[in-house]
């Protein structure tokens, strides 16, 4: 399909569309007829969501994300239902203590049961009592029942109210408008100012009770949090006491330092010892020398060496007892030392001293020997402190990963308790400053006039709506319509030869000969329809009588094509030119044929032999009419095809030679999609004509149908497209 055929099937429509546009535009009219003159007032609101004006306790900055959910959240408030009551109670108190209420009830309103079963004081008195407590009416009380149905009644109830009441944000500023319209231009501007003042005191007493609820929230939680900080705090307090520990890292530093020094100690005694010990070599050498009568000669340093090493023991024992940490004494000990290997250096020298006896040779032996022991017992002294140490240092490498585990415990508590310190600390701000940044920037005025009641945008909008709405709905139902239609579509869908088209005739009031005989006296749409179906049969007369052949079998792919009356349509024709036609039912499945002409079921039970074959024979079967050169053969019908029922020498087998007689011959087989009926006719016939409703659609059982049309060849005369619409024959 293009987007010609759309346009066309729009123009056909064009009645239906004009005729829906111009009832919606009436229907809009009569509607907006009785609309009452609204008068609105407006009032607008600052939120300082978006801006800082107040001095705060901490530094905030604006978060426009918070800052739009917040503008909805107040949005909804005021909108909300207890507001929104807390409003409707205002109204009807003015209304009710006011000398002049901004409603007044009707004579119908006056007699109504609500009107009759109201008490004034009662309902002035609920009315107060909520107002000043911020609660919503219930219907489960009778009386406020009551009250509840006298607001409706007034039109202050909730769902009237929020009808003309309308609450925005001005876009991309800090403001939100409110604007509500009435009948009275002082209730609008009563109803919005009110509403503010109903908003920001409803809001207030929510925020003030959040408040409290948040400030001994968390004080709970934070006294709860220094409980459980203190305990831990204790913790780690108690186990370095009963360790006796202040500072685990230093004690531990102290213990390595002592260790490096008794260390060090520790090779200076093993040093002395050796140097010792090669002293005593030499004394040895010398008794050796003694006892071979040879002189010997003494040292002048051995005396020194005795001393210096005397006094280095005694220093050491001295620094060992006070704990080895008194640096003035191992700064001595360290002089001493040096000494002391400065002197045993000089014992080596060739420089001869003077003679020794043996038994000062022995005596000095005696002497070394002794330094040497001491000194071994120094060494074992030293190293039994240094392991001591060690041990000690091992011991507190645990010490110091339990101290760490309690001190770990102890900062995640103080880091828990300071966040919430914090939140209690924002909260008892909140509570400090003020409770909200709302201002009314902008209060309501009663307006001057009322506003525009917007018929012609309404009506204009209701009709472009319906226009496009027909519209959419004829090109929504051409383009899903997969129906032939016209003979455009017929040749797109269907590959067959298409030999005529027969409009849309009212035959179930004009019979087909009255229609071909021009006997129709009526409008002229029905005339020129009836003239145009005369003038396409005619077309097809002139495909069937300049084809050259006489036996035509009528079928289709489908039933409920037309063929019947198309059938006729043709013999009449046929006739009206003077030509004798013989008309043959072989549709036995449906034999409507046989039944609209009233002719004798003689088919199925006509049975010649070839040598006894006449046209009288025939003739005296055959069904005759008023109307000339028409004669028909009838079929009973039933559930067989022409191979099942019809006798051995049938009538068909004749046609042939009926030819000598009729000029035309024409019968009409079963649809080809359901039967093989025609298929066995086919043989019968000189040329096969197919039949097309236009309403009909190509399904894939057509496609076979057509498939064997199209194998015929020659045979095929041709398709005919029956019963369209005159709407789609320019198409």
């Amino acid at each position: 399909m293009d987007v010609i055929y759309f346009v066309k099937a729009l123009l056909k429509k064009k009645w239906w569309i004009i005729f829906s546009t111009a009832l919606a535009l009436v229907a809009a009219f009569f509607f907006t007829m009785g609309r009452a003159k609204l008068y609105v007032s407006s009032a607008q609101i600052s939120t300082g969501f978006t801006m800082k004006d107040q001095i705060t306790l901490r530094d905030e900055n604006v978060n426009l994300y918070e800052a739009d959910v917040k503008f909805e959240n107040t949005i909804q408030t005021i909108n909300s239902p207890l507001v929104i009551s807390l409003l409707s109670y205002s109204l009807l108190i003015h209304d009710l203590t006011s000398n002049k209420p901004f409603r007044t009830l009707h004579e119908k309103d006056l007699k109504s049961p609500e009107y009759l079963q109201f008490n004034k004081e009662e309902g002035l008195r609920i009315c107060r009592q909520k107002l000043d407590s911020l609660q919503m009416l219930t219907s489960y009380k009778p009386d406020e029942r009551k009250l509840l149905e006298y607001m409706k009644l007034c039109k202050y109830d909730n769902e009237s109210i929020t009808k003309t009441l309308k609450v925005n944000r001005v876009p991309r500023t800090d403001y939100i408008d409110i604007s509500y319209g009435s009948e009275n231009p002082e209730q609008s501007a009563f109803v919005v100012n009110t509403l503010y003042q109903e908003f920001i005191r409803y809001y207030r007493s929510l925020r003030s009770e959040r408040g409290v609820e948040n400030v001994v929230t968390f004080e709970e939680l934070v006294n709860k949090k220094k409980v459980e900080l203190d305990a831990k705090v204790e913790a780690l307090r108690s186990y370095k006491s009963s360790e006796g520990i202040l500072n685990v890292e230093a004690a531990s530093g102290t213990e390595m330092g002592l260790i490096s020094q008794l260390e060090k100690a520790l090779l200076d005694e093993k040093a002395n010892v050796n140097i010792m010990q090669a002293n005593l070599n030499n004394i040895t050498e010398q008794i050796n020398r003694a006892n071979q009568g040879k002189t010997t000669y003494g040292n002048t340093g051995n005396n020194e060496i005795v001393t210096l090493r005397r006094q280095i023991n005694q220093l050491n024992d001295e620094y060992v007892r006070t704990g080895s940490t008194d640096e003035k004494i191992a700064e001595k000990l360290e002089a001493l030392r040096k000494q002391y290997s400065a002197a045993v250096g000089k014992t080596g020298s060739s420089v001869p001293g003077t003679v020794v006896s043996k038994d000062k040779l022995l005596q000095d032996k005696a002497t070394v020997e002794s330094d040497i022991s001491a000194a071994k017992l120094n060494i074992n002294n030293l190293q039994s402190k240094i392991n001591s140490l060690k041990y000690s240092v091992g011991s507190y490498a645990n010490k110091e990963a339990t101290v760490s585990t309690l001190a770990k415990e102890v900062e995640l508590a103080q880091e828990e308790y300071n966040k919430l310190k914090e939140k209690l600390n924002s909260a008892i701000d909140n509570r400090s400053v003020p409770v909200d940044n709302f201002r009314q920037t902008l209060k309501g005025q009663p307006a001057f006039k009322p506003e525009s009641s917007k018929r012609m945008i309404i009506m204009g909008m209701v009709g472009m709506a319906v226009f496009m709405l027909s519209t959419l709905s004829i090109l929504f139902k051409e383009f899903f319509d997969s129906s032939i239609k016209s003979p455009s579509n017929f040749l797109k869908s269907v590959h067959l030869k298409l030999i005529a088209t027969i409009n849309h005739a009212d035959l179930n009031k004009y019979s087909i000969l009255e229609v071909l005989q021009k006997r129709i006296e009526d409008k002229k749409a029905i005339v020129k329809r009836q003239n145009s179906f005369r003038e396409f049969l005619r077309k097809l007369r002139f495909e069937i009588e300049s084809s050259g052949k006489s036996i035509f079998l009528f079928t289709s792919t489908e039933s409920q094509q037309g063929k019947t009356t198309l059938v006729q349509a043709v013999a009449y024709s046929l006739s009206l030119s003077n030509k004798r036609v013989l008309v043959i039912d072989t549709n036995f499945c449906n034999n409507d044929l046989t039944v609209q002409l009233e002719a004798k079921p003689t088919l199925e039970t006509f049975s010649i032999a070839p040598q006894d074959f006449s046209i009288e024979k025939v003739r005296a079967i055959v069904t005759t009419y008023s109307i000339e050169n028409i004669e028909v053969i009838g079929c009973k019908g039933g559930d067989y095809t022409p191979t099942e029922i019809l006798p051995k020498n049938h009538l068909l087998n004749y046609l042939p030679r009926l030819k000598e007689y009729y000029d035309f011959i024409l019968f009409e087989g079963a649809p080809l999609n359901e039967y093989t009926d025609s298929k066995e006719l086919e043989k019968y016939a000189e040329g096969v004509v197919a039949i097309f409703s236009s309403k009909a659609s190509i399904k894939q059982t057509d496609k076979e149908s057509i498939e064997f049309l199209q194998g015929l060849g020659d045979k095929f005369l041709g398709a005919v497209l029956n019963n369209i619409n005159d709407d789609y024959l320019e198409l």
